[in-house]
């Protein structure tokens, strides 16, 4: 950290602890989605204009932001409702929140246009919650106005935060029978996901609803291939369609620990070891 720059403090007030979990989980999601794509996409293209933009403000406030961050996270880990933090940032950190907010907005248009993605648009209460959490940077920064608390920006807003559906508890469906089969093999990492997700919306570009994706033979999944997973799940959860999962023995205990298993609609094939 950079001693000689001029630093201002922006406290952020009563931050609703679940909506900010879920807010980040969702930015990783789609940042891990277009990290996939961006290779097929021009340098204009709104994916890559976000995930260069992410790069240079980490790049410039990560190692101002991080001890808030960490203090988010462990109020997380203590499910901690409202908690209050501090960050200690440049003055230029409130231009960067205009530009954030901003470039996210123009990601939420470009995920309800079409474009083919699996992550769904950030919902209206997580867009409330983004709305205010980087307004404030401007407000105390630009306007030195006093903190306004997550309570008081919306009457509302302790009712909004517990109407927030929660994504990583939708509800599983029973599997049909005649669900189209997608089959892939190997290793669901990074390197591969895109291969998975170009089958998948070939098979929703021809007309089908329901969808089972036989993964027997796949070896390994990294956090890449479990986010394409469940954004695939809840995408067509959304459309009111089902997608379900075949998994060997060896591959379901590593769903199991990622928690995913009372979540996504799966069927263990005995005797698949691959």
């Amino acid at each position: 950290m950079n001693r000689d720059v001029d630093l201002h403090e922006v406290r952020l007030v009563d931050v609703p602890v679940d909506l900010w979990a879920r807010a980040t989980s969702h930015q990783e999601a789609l940042q891990r989605e277009f990290s996939i794509i961006r290779s097929d996409l021009g340098a204009d293209s709104v994916p890559n204009r976000l995930l260069d933009l992410v790069e240079l403000l980490d790049g410039r406030f990560s190692s101002y932001s991080d001890p808030s961050y960490d203090r988010l996270r462990a109020a997380a880990d203590r499910n901690e409702q409202y908690v209050d933090v501090t960050f200690t940032v440049p003055a230029e950190a409130s231009s960067a929140a205009v530009q954030l907010g901003a470039m996210l907005r123009e990601v939420d248009e470009f995920c309800v246009t079409g474009h083919d993605l699996l992550t769904l648009a950030t919902p209206p209460p997580l867009v409330t919650f983004r709305e205010w959490f980087l307004e404030e940077f401007t407000r105390q920064i630009d306007l030195g106005l006093e903190p306004l608390g997550w309570l008081g920006y919306l009457p509302a807003a302790r009712n909004q935060a517990n109407d927030v559906p929660n994504a990583d508890m939708v509800p599983g469906a029973a599997i049909p029978g005649n669900a189209h089969i997608v089959t892939f093999a190997g290793d669901l990492d990074l390197a591969t996901a895109n291969q998975l997700r170009n089958l998948i919306q070939e098979q929703r570009a021809a007309g089908a609803t329901d969808l089972s994706l036989d993964l027997t033979g796949v070896r390994f999944i990294d956090s890449v291939g479990i986010s394409l997973l469940v954004t695939t799940h809840l995408r067509m959860a959304e459309e009111g369609s089902v997608l379900s999962f075949l998994l060997s023995p060896r591959l379901y205990p590593l769903l199991q620990l990622s928690g995913l298993t009372s979540i996504l609609n799966i069927r263990v094939i005995e005797g698949s070891q691959h």
